[in-house]
């Protein structure tokens, strides 16, 4: 996830309405919303790690904080799930 162009590349923007209830389901974190919007009210440059029920953990980060520079759409929360998932830029927050 240290690749800025790696994340650029494998990018899905997502509205925050239709991306939470669903997410949060299907990894098993409840009050997921609750949880990035706590993030993004203190964020650090190294993110969250957030875990679920179902084995299930994400890393939550700000690409512009976590890279050094601006990327587009990098100040809104991004979801990290591992390599072989897209990497879910929030809008609409």
């Amino acid at each position: 996830m240290n690749n800025i162009k790696w994340c650029q590349e494998h990018v899905s923007y997502v509205d925050a309405n239709d991306f939470f209830d669903n997410f949060g389901k299907e990894t098993g974190i409840s009050n997921f919303r609750q949880k990035v919007e706590e993030f993004v009210k203190n964020p650090t440059p190294e993110g969250v790690v957030i875990s679920g029920t179902k084995r299930t953990s994400v890393k939550v980060f700000i690409p512009d904080l976590t890279f050094g520079e601006h990327i587009e759409m990098g100040e809104n929360p991004w979801v990290f799930m591992g390599t072989f998932y897209p990497v879910y830029c929030i809008y609409g927050m």
